[in-house]
């Protein structure tokens, strides 16, 4: 299969964003999947990885949604601007019970952001 061409990906992005957006949750997760999976391990699609969370978190699956985070996250240090995705794993957290691990990525968030820690 022939890689994406950089306007193409971009374009895919933006396509299942849109879906996650207008409640198209199956239609975002297989476009993300698709993203993820033209990827490749030393170079993960971050942006797909964290789109499959962003739909796994509003379907109410944490696991998954922290399946797809820990790939989101590894690997080369986060910009600030991927620091949301220390809310969403805070996310998943709370999804999956796991209240206490929810507030510290909650209190990792904040402090990249600038906000200090939660109450």
């Amino acid at each position: 299969m022939a890689a994406l061409r950089e306007s193409q990906r971009r374009a895919l992005h933006v396509l299942a964003y849109m879906m996650l957006r207008m409640g198209q949750e199956d239609r975002a997760a297989r476009i993300y999947a698709a993203l993820a999976s033209l990827a490749t391990p030393e170079n993960p699609d971050r942006l797909a990885l964290a789109g499959t969370a962003a739909v796994a978190i509003s379907e109410g699956r944490g696991a998954k949604a922290l399946e797809a985070l820990r790939g989101a996250m590894g690997g080369a240090p986060l910009s600030s601007r991927q620091a949301v995705l220390h809310l969403m794993k805070a996310q998943a957290f709370w999804l999956e019970g796991r209240k206490e691990e929810a507030r510290a990525a909650l209190d990792e968030y904040l402090f990249l952001v600038g906000g200090g820690k939660s109450a």
